[in-house]
């Protein structure tokens, strides 16, 4: 039966029309998630209080280790979006600056007018940190900028460039797309941008290595061309989308009860996240109702689907913060310490082969990493009733 008959979903149809390959899935939906944000722009919105509306606009950031694919995740979302909608796209290298001129600059167009910068950009980045400078100043200051252009879409802006002077951006709507490795994750994010706010603003989605899936060419679908058409209508519909959105009383209240009973933060960096729960559940929320084509109404669906999207978020946000503090030596046994703390136990044999096989780690690395966890307390080496290790975490919790 064909797809476009069995689902309105846009990520399962956008998912089909990117074919099988060694690229994380998930690299894939999350492009589908900022390609809806950037097609709607401000144009819905959530009244979340009586003068405050809530825009579905997100920063995403792909992280994984080269040639993973994120490149081609990057590629497919350009490639839809450059057929179905008039998008104001940056994709390339960029200083905060540069970025500030973009948005609120007038410029003289090819016949000679006057015009007004855009302030409603998606901003793309293949790599992030080839793509914003190598110069530590200038990357800290552009992810200051981005921190406050994230919720400044309903006011003017008043900053300036040395070139420039002043320059206004007028309720400016940011969607930023970027790719990056783990490593240079490590070396762009200091404590003191950890601190911010840019990690709570910021979906990370981690992506690795599955060495055992072999798929030399990607095998695209029999129906692409015409579920590849049939998306491009979705996002013209999508950029001619308006209005509020509402919520029915029991997503509303599924909302609450989730909300209410959230467990507090232990981590002090991650307080940040935590406190950006809420916002970042209903941009969700609103996605995933523009995603199955309907009225724009938030149903329960959407709550516990958001729900989990937040779960996974907040996951990254903690890894995140072990990886900022990690060096190359560390890196091995905190992988392996993270691998064994949420399973509570792990059998030596499908640990070692999972850390083989989708991280790169030998087994003599997978051994070290884990002695020096015995060392410290935070696993016990016991056995299986046929003999095989068993590692039990053991540590703070």
């Amino acid at each position: 039966m064909p797809i476009l008959t069995r689902t309105a979903s846009f990520f399962r149809l956008y998912r089909h029309i990117c074919g099988e390959s060694e690229v994380p899935d998930i690299y894939h939906f999350w492009a589908g998630v900022s390609l809806i944000a950037a097609s709607v722009e401000d144009r819905v919105w959530f009244q979340k209080f009586k003068h405050e509306q809530l825009y579905p606009n997100l920063f995403v950031l792909l992280v994984g280790p080269s040639g993973l694919g994120k490149g081609t995740a990057i590629g497919n979302m350009v490639r839809l979006a450059d057929n179905g909608v008039t998008i104001n796209k940056y994709r390339g290298r960029i200083t905060g600056p540069h970025l500030i001129d973009h948005l609120g600059k007038p410029y003289t167009d090819e016949w000679g007018r006057k015009c007004i910068s855009n302030p409603k950009l998606w901003l793309i980045m293949d790599e992030l940190q080839n793509d914003i400078s190598g110069n530590r100043k200038m990357i800290e200051d552009f992810i200051y900028l981005m921190t406050e252009l994230y919720t400044a879409s309903g006011y003017k802006v008043q900053t300036g460039t040395r070139t420039h002077g002043q320059v206004n951006i007028d309720k400016p709507l940011i969607n930023w797309f970027a790719g990056t490795t783990e490593d240079d994750l490590r070396e762009i994010l200091t404590p003191r941008l950890l601190r911010s706010g840019f990690s709570a603003r910021t979906c990370f989605v981690f992506g690795e290595y599955d060495f055992d899936l072999r798929i030399p060419r990607i095998k695209y679908p029999g129906d692409y061309e015409e579920v590849f058409k049939h998306l491009c209508l979705r996002l013209w519909v999508l950029q001619n989308t308006r209005g509020v959105f509402m919520i029915t009383e029991t997503a509303d209240a599924e909302l609450d009860k989730w909300y209410i009973k959230r467990p507090n933060p232990e981590e002090e960096l991650l307080y940040s996240s935590w406190k950006r729960q809420h916002d970042l559940l209903l941009k969700f929320a609103m996605i995933l109702c523009l995603s199955d084509g309907g009225p724009m109404v938030i149903q329960h669906q959407h709550i516990m689907q958001s729900k989990n999207m937040v779960s996974r978020v907040y996951e990254a946000a903690e890894r995140l913060i072990a990886t900022a503090s990690e060096t190359l030596e560390t890196k091995p046994s905190n992988e392996v310490a993270r691998h064994i703390k949420k399973r509570g136990q792990v059998q030596h044999t499908p640990a070692s082969r999972y850390f083989r096989s989708m991280r790169g780690m030998n087994s003599q690395t997978f051994r070290k990493a884990i002695n020096e966890l015995v060392g410290e307390n935070a696993i016990r080496i016991g056995k299986t009733e046929k003999g095989g290790l068993v590692y039990t975490w053991i540590g703070e919790q």
